[in-house]
């Protein structure tokens, strides 16, 4: 093989040692950090076993060591890449790893005895016409490293798939970057059990691939930081099945090829061939991941294997999940959204909450014209809303009417469907949705989703709204009564100065009466700024202390 082809393992072992050292020095104690650095070091690692077996020129005792070499750095691939899979973006990532620490302990002991097993001849042997050939030992390394990576990229996919739209920009790149590399070597594990050899051919496109992912990696974790996102891994498991049905159509495929090869005696381009099978398959998960398909995947799905287009009771357990723990209006807002767009698919969602100082209803996280940023009361859609009291489609409600008050809103939304958020016979807020990117029409179980989720939310926004005005009322409440303790120490103090000033007409020239009133000034003086002191500590608002209360006990007592 050519020698200038050994710029490109030396050019990736470099690239990937770097970024390796510069995210783990970002944060050496974090398991995330580590993952990484140790996945980019594995590679590292492979890229200059590569080296040495280009710079050998098929010199048996130089070339063997390198590709032993390489073999370590595989080795070390599924655990590295483990820890960093179980931990990258999750919210939580603490009890989800302590979850799966005898999972990466295991695949780290697995990991280690065939680092250690490396140097036998049942791993891997040269033969007289320079083959390298895998002994029982390393068909057991290609399945178990074939085994492993599929459990990475099952992790990675189920961050991907739970992440929200603005989440999803974020990590997709660099969950793209890590999975080709992964799904590469799935690759070259199965053409190694296949033909039970390696072939030093492939070498030139694992560098380039190498090259490919970890550039693109590092350049979104460079300049947008990306390790630090929290994303809370969703429930749903009806789709999380697509990695293994990728590697399991892929590895039938290889062999119904090769098969073909065999049959027919084709020639075979390892470079230009394997390349191409690379960059076809990250086309493919590429777009197997936009949006607009995805949904109508799911669509598929649900309608040709479900009764129901979603699971209620799958979405209203998360719904609650998500809901309630927010304690702020802004974060209810940003869940409500993020909820509505994973599940219903729409881009453009938007939220009005109703104002009680104004008493419009306002958006606060989008721009529109000022005009649609306050909505009154007597808004045409609002008086609708409160007869219906639940999602409908907007063209219905104009039903051939021409108003223009909707018709502008409309118009700047792109909005088809508007649902209420109602607690009680309170319309505490509405959303305005676009059309669904699959292009089916909205029915009935999108009604019923979204009037549960909205629903769900509109309690936790009022139930928020009430604490803030029984904490509002207990600030006035203290402020009354700190007012009454502050006056009354003012009047004794200005009662004690005023006997002072009066008597100071008739005695001042007595010296012990001077020596009095320097001591009563002194003790006024101290206790004025007592109670300035006092007045600095207290702090400017009430915060809540949460603590666990049993229910059943609060309950009898009401």
């Amino acid at each position: 093989m050519d020698n200038y082809f050994v710029i490109l393992p030396i050019s990736g072992a470099a690239l990937c040692f770097v970024l390796g050292l510069f995210t783990f020095f970002r944060d050496v104690r974090h398991p995330l950090n580590i993952g990484f650095a140790l996945g980019m070091v594995s590679l590292a690692i492979i890229e200059a076993g590569d080296a040495i077996v280009l710079l050998s020129n098929a010199e048996r005792q130089i070339a063997l060591p390198g590709i032993r070499l390489t073999l370590i750095g595989q080795a070390i691939l599924p655990a590295a890449w483990l820890l960093f899979s179980i931990v990258f973006a999750r919210a939580g990532y603490k009890k989800i790893l302590s979850r799966w620490t005898p999972v990466l302990l295991g695949t780290a002991i697995v990991s280690l005895f065939f680092v250690l097993m490396v140097g036998s001849s049942k791993f891997i042997s040269i033969s007289l016409s320079g083959l390298f050939i895998l002994g029982p030992v390393g068909r057991y390394f290609y399945i178990y490293l074939l085994l492993g990576l599929v459990l990475n990229l099952v992790h990675l996919e189920n961050t991907l798939r739970s992440s929200s739209s603005f989440n999803r920009f974020q990590i997709k790149h660099v969950i793209f970057g890590v999975a080709a590399i992964l799904a590469f070597f799935i690759y070259l594990s199965s053409q190694a059990l296949l033909f039970r050899t390696l072939n030093i051919r492939t070498i030139p496109v694992i560098s380039v691939v190498i090259l490919i992912s970890t550039t693109m990696i590092a350049i979104f974790i460079v300049r947008h930081r990306l390790l630090s996102v929290d994303i809370y891994i969703s429930r749903y498991v009806v789709f999380n099945s697509l990695t293994v049905l990728i590697v399991g159509f892929y590895l039938l495929t290889v062999g119904m090829i090769t098969f073909g090869i065999k049959s027919l005696d084709l020639p075979f381009n390892y470079f230009f061939t394997t390349l191409f099978i690379f960059i076809s398959i990250l086309a493919l998960v590429m777009l197997l991941f936009t949006d607009r398909l995805r949904r109508k995947v799911q669509l598929f799905i649900n309608r040709n294997f479900y009764k129901h287009k979603y699971d209620f009771r799958e979405q209203w357990m998360e719904t609650i999940e998500k809901i309630s723990t927010k304690m702020s209006l802004d974060e209810i807002q940003r869940t409500i959204i993020e909820m509505v767009s994973e599940t219903m698919g729409a881009k453009d969602i938007r939220l009005w909450l109703y104002d009680p100082v104004s008493r419009d209803y306002l958006i606060t996280m989008d721009k529109l014209v000022a005009a649609n940023r306050h909505i009154s009361r007597t808004h045409p859609l609002v008086q609708h809303m409160k007869k219906h009291m639940g999602p409908f489609m907007i063209n219905e409600f104009l039903n051939n009417r021409h108003n223009k008050d909707i018709n502008v809103l409309k118009e700047e939304t792109k909005a088809v469907l508007c649902a209420p958020l109602v607690v009680g016979q309170e319309i505490i807020g509405f959303i305005l949705q676009g059309d669904n990117p699959a292009g089916e029409p909205y029915g009935q179980d999108d009604f019923e989703i979204l009037k549960a989720m909205t629903t769900q939310s509109a309690v936790q926004l009022k139930n928020i709204r009430l604490t803030q005005d029984l904490i509002a009322a207990r600030e006035v409440e203290v402020f009354y009564r700190m007012s009454s303790f502050i006056a009354h120490d003012l009047k004794n103090l200005t009662n004690s100065l005023s006997l002072t000033s009066q008597n100071a007409r008739y005695n001042m020239d007595n010296p012990e009466f001077q020596r009095d009133t320097i001591n009563t000034i002194n003790n006024t003086v101290s206790r004025m700024k007592g109670l300035i002191e006092r007045l600095s500590t207290i702090p400017k608002a009430l915060e809540l202390k949460r603590e666990n209360v049993e229910l059943g006990g609060l309950i009898r007592n009401a």
